[in-house]
């Protein structure tokens, strides 16, 4: 009896140690994928002089293709309003993070948000 509950116990330390590297990389996976999106729209915003409600709804479908939900998708900029050729475009992106860890071995908490920020001189011609 005593046997069997030490397999079983290590079984679940063996399992830890196994999946452990599998989530690190599909969260990893998952903070380069809303990195790439905000790239993709601060490249996309330059030419536009801003971020357009298609570029955000389309960087949403995205990111929700993915598996993030899309109601907790935030994407935003730092001008709602045209800006003229070499003004500073900002873009924020953030998005929640899942916790993937079944156990935390650091005292340190994990973030609860995977953030992309993209800046860009704007491209903008009248």
């Amino acid at each position: 009896m005593k046997a069997t509950v030490l397999r079983a116990l290590f079984m679940w330390l063996v399992l830890f140690i196994i999946l452990q590297p599998i989530f690190t990389y599909i969260d990893y996976l998952l903070d380069l994928q809303v990195k790439a999106n905000t790239s993709y729209i601060t490249q996309k915003a330059a030419t536009e002089g801003m971020v357009t409600a298609s570029m955000k709804a389309e960087v949403i479908s995205n990111l929700k293709a993915v598996g993030f939900p899309e109601s907790s998708i935030q994407v935003t900029s730092g001008t709602e309003v045209i800006l003229e050729r070499k003004q500073r475009i900002d873009v924020f992106v953030t998005a929640p993070r899942v916790n993937l860890f079944p156990y935390n071995f650091s005292g340190v908490s994990q973030p609860t948000q995977y953030y992309g920020h993209g800046s860009i001189m704007s491209e903008y011609l009248d």
